[in-house]
């Protein structure tokens, strides 16, 4: 359910009131998608705005004849983010492909032509949407000019392990842990996955770190606490935490 609670946690909706919030809420429809699914592609009619709801959205560029890939990552967006831009700026057309890259996503689509409307008959709101539109571009170019420009840093790449086995031990509680914390960290270099299992049931739930340039690390028997300090001391910090490794 699409509540006006969630959408004044929406940095596009800062400022408007109930009633907006209310007029708002009925241009929006909830969908969800399973990871790997496309939510647009670059190119297409951009006839919906799009905010995340639960899970992690990436924009990337699509190369023609080549199977999409990670690599291929512009931004990554978390929840109560907004993608899709370009459904409220002529030609109206996608500049980039979306996809779901987490067990799960939920999103809420809205629709360009009712939001129009809205701005139509509400000139305050209209007013409100777009500067915060605005606000929240620029502050976007500027981190990106920001990683441009500073000194280069190892992608990282942390995979929860959900097959049935991982679940059943609570994996998706260190899924859930994860994704709060990549989002509090502000980090878009970090990727988070979601794999299978690795042989090792009995260790569930198992959690990879792969950092450029060093040897994957394996974490087992894992919990929301565990992926916690995981992430603040060996994601963030380089610190692997020997207590929870996986040995053979």
């Amino acid at each position: 359910m699409i509540g006006n609670d969630f959408l004044e946690s929406v940095g596009i909706f800062k400022g408007l009131d109930e009633n907006q919030l209310t007029a708002v809420r009925g241009c929006c429809q909830a969908e969800q998608h399973k990871s790997g699914s496309k939510l647009f592609g670059e190119g297409e009619p951009a006839s919906n705005l799009y905010i995340v709801k639960t899970g992690q959205v990436d924009l990337r560029f699509d190369l023609p004849g080549r199977p999409t890939s990670e690599k291929n990552t512009i931004s990554s967006i978390l929840e109560s983010k907004a993608f899709g831009w370009s459904s409220l700026v002529s030609p109206y057309k996608y500049s980039l492909s979306a996809y779901c890259t987490t067990p799960s996503c939920e999103v809420v689509k809205i629709d360009r032509q009712r939001l129009f409307k809205l701005f139509e008959e509400d000139h305050r709101l209209g007013y409100l949407v777009l500067s915060n539109m605005v606000r929240v571009i620029g502050k976007r170019f500027q981190k990106l000019e920001k990683l441009a420009t500073a000194a280069p840093v190892s992608m990282v790449k942390v995979i929860v392990h959900l097959a049935t086995c991982g679940i059943v031990a609570g994996a998706r509680d260190v899924m859930d842990a994860l994704l709060e914390e990549t989002k509090n960290s502000g980090r878009s270099d970090i990727k988070v996955a979601s794999s299978g299992c690795i042989g090792k049931c009995p260790t569930e739930p198992n959690v990879t770190i792969q950092i450029e340039g060093e040897d994957p690390v394996v974490y087992q028997k894992m919990n929301a606490e565990k992926m916690r300090q995981v992430f603040h001391q060996h994601v963030l910090r380089g610190q692997i935490q020997a207590d929870f490794v996986l040995t053979d």
